[in-house]
């Protein structure tokens, strides 16, 4: 009769193994995530100030004009999708502002870019005071909202951001 003999040893690995890990999860801030923002300032605040306005801005006896701001860059959007598959197509943003007295001329809008993508301008209005030459600008502010809702091949993208608004007063 012939028996086999079968041991069983350990291997001296690890059976169990604890560590004490912390985990930490964040979300990308909004310039590095999928459809990235590229704001005014890292505030997102977009200030408005009479030596960089267009025009306006003359008083004449008491009426003054409002300094005018055309073509501002509220936000510009970038891809960064490992295969840069977003486009952002008329229907897939909404921008609306909290105070109409700040916007004028073609108010808000968004239009294409060379890379498929979207950039949000305006044309605003800030109010001046003053008696004659030219006025002062006075303070006022309001909020821009942006909805954005992107998709890709395999990717959907639903957000809404703000970016405020400020007439710098003289």
């Amino acid at each position: 009769m012939v028996g086999a003999l079968i041991v069983a040893t350990s291997s001296g690995a690890f059976d169990v193994a604890n560590a004490d890990r912390g985990v930490g999860v964040e979300t990308a801030s909004d310039e590095s995530a999928l459809l990235g923002f590229e704001y005014p300032s890292e505030d997102r605040t977009l200030e408005l100030n009479s030596d960089d306005a267009d025009g306006g801005g003359g008083c004449f006896l008491g009426f003054c004009s409002p300094y005018r701001y055309n073509d501002v860059v509220i936000v510009v959007f970038e891809d960064n999708t490992p295969s840069n598959e977003l486009s952002i197509g008329e229907n897939d943003l909404t921008v609306d502002v909290d105070n109409d007295d700040i916007v004028g001329g073609e108010e808000l809008r968004h239009e294409p870019t060379d890379d498929g993508l979207r950039v949000v301008l305006g044309d605003f209005r800030c109010s001046s005071a003053g008696a004659f030459g030219s006025g002062d600008q006075q303070h006022r502010s309001a909020t821009v909202t942006i909805d954005a809702e992107v998709s890709g091949e395999k990717i959907s993208i639903d957000l809404e951001r703000t970016v405020d608004l400020e007439c710098v007063a003289d």
